[in-house]
């Protein structure tokens, strides 16, 4: 394993300084805007305009790299998403800020698919499994690592914008430098949504719902900390804490669906998030009786829930698919999240609006609530593999990823090797 890592030694580099700066402005972006006077409605249409980006991006990237390859596509991406980092604390507005967020969302999903598409280019079927957990896993800990550099700085300066920047332009050395040829170029993306509903309903319903709860969580979930009260290191450990709950629920939650009906591991997932989330909507009390640390430790909980849901409703989507469907299924319920992420964040922001802070997990709560009704009453309604050794096996996967990432899956080994043919 250690020689297939040598290859791709750079590209891992680049991608690790990419999450750092990319971790710490998830972070960053919604408390400078809060302390620069926007209201929650106008901090949650500035994530959902980074959702809509990431949206584009998705479906834009692939002519950039067909006009001027990988390398010289990264490095134009990574200098704009830099250039982009310090222009916000020039221009603390809106409207300017709505626009830089939809040019980041662009920036990092065309960054997702150059390294993605390369690392799937590099590896093989004997390894190619191994490299995209590698590659997930690097993703979750660099955005943590991210989150907690919020604590070196204040969100008023500029000091902490120039540090992402300066992780940005870093990632773009080594992918400059690298001497590992350049692999093909990544494929359009293809839309298909009716191919995914006839695949599974609750598959695309719980990619809405794990898009509506998560959108919500990344655009809004600083600002609830900060209203709050809490301080940097716990602002840091609060959404450092959900991340690795995400992380660490993953794979035990995705075997555990591998042996039982996937629906009724949903229904369970579902019901036990939105409790979790309704100890947020008491989190002042609780806190006052247990502690911070209580706060850190819900969170944690609440990811093993809630950002584990879509990886799980992937699974269930592709139980039914071919190898040629799993990549076009895929990438649809990639498309499915982001959407459906833009419209979660102003639907908690008004949620925050009517009963302050409580209102982002109150929204959660429902949200996830109405997935495990839906779920219940649809159980009947779409036939499972008759033979658990023919069901699908479960494959980590994260929100922070491109459609090029589920081509590295080991599932489309006999599909790609169909298309070289």
């Amino acid at each position: 394993m250690l020689y297939a890592l040598v290859p791709i030694s750079s590209l891992l580099i680049s991608n690790a300084f990419l999450l750092l700066g990319h971790g710490l402005l998830l972070t960053l972006l919604p408390i400078a805007a809060s302390e620069s006077g926007f209201s929650d409605t106008q901090v949650a249409l500035t994530g959902s305009a980074y959702f809509l980006g990431f949206v584009s991006g998705c479906i834009a990237t692939p002519y950039m790299l067909k006009r001027v390859g990988h390398i010289r596509s990264f490095a134009v991406l990574a200098t704009c998403y830099s250039v982009v980092i310090l222009i916000f604390p020039l221009l603390p507005e809106f409207y300017t800020w709505m626009l830089l967020r939809f040019i980041i969302g662009i920036v990092i999903s065309g960054l997702y698919m150059i390294i993605e598409s390369w690392l799937n280019g590099t590896s093989n079927s004997n390894n190619r499994g191994s490299i995209l957990s590698i590659y997930t896993t690097l993703n979750l800990v660099m955005v943590m690592c991210g989150q907690q550099l919020f604590n070196l700085g204040s969100a008023q300066e500029s000091m902490l914008f120039s540090l992402a920047a300066i992780f940005i332009s870093i990632a773009i050395i080594p992918v400059s430098l690298t001497r590992s040829a350049a692999p093909a170029v990544v494929h359009q993306v293809k839309l298909n949504m009716f191919k995914v509903w006839r695949h599974s309903h609750i598959a695309l319903i719980g990619a809405v719902v794990a898009g509506l709860v998560t959108g919500a969580f990344w655009s809004l979930a600083p600002i609830y900390a900060k209203d709050n009260s809490f301080d940097s290191s716990q602002l840091g450990a609060f959404l450092s804490a959900t991340v690795l709950g995400g992380a660490c629920f993953q794979l035990p939650l995705g075997r555990i669906s591998d042996r039982f009906d996937r629906r009724t591991v949903l229904m369970f997932m579902a019901l036990a998030g939105s409790a979790v989330s309704l100890l947020f909507v008491g989190l002042p009390y609780i806190v006052t009786t247990f502690g911070g640390w209580a706060a850190s430790i819900s969170a944690f909980f609440w990811g093993g829930t809630c950002m584990t849901l879509y990886a799980i409703c992937l699974a269930h989507a592709n139980d039914n698919a071919t190898s040629e469907d799993f990549v076009e299924i895929s990438s649809a319920m990639l498309i499915t999240l982001g959407l459906s992420s833009a419209i979660g964040a102003p639907l908690a922001s008004l949620a925050m609006g009517l009963l302050g802070a409580k209102g982002l997990y109150a929204f959660t709560s429902g949200c996830l609530i109405i997935f495990f009704i839906i779920v219940f009453l649809r159980r009947g309604s779409h036939v499972l593999p008759s033979n658990l050794e023919t069901k699908e096996s479960f494959r980590a996967v994260t929100d922070m990823a491109g459609p090029a990432a589920y081509e590295m899956d080991p599932r489309t080994e006999n599909d790609l090797t169909q298309e070289k043919d």
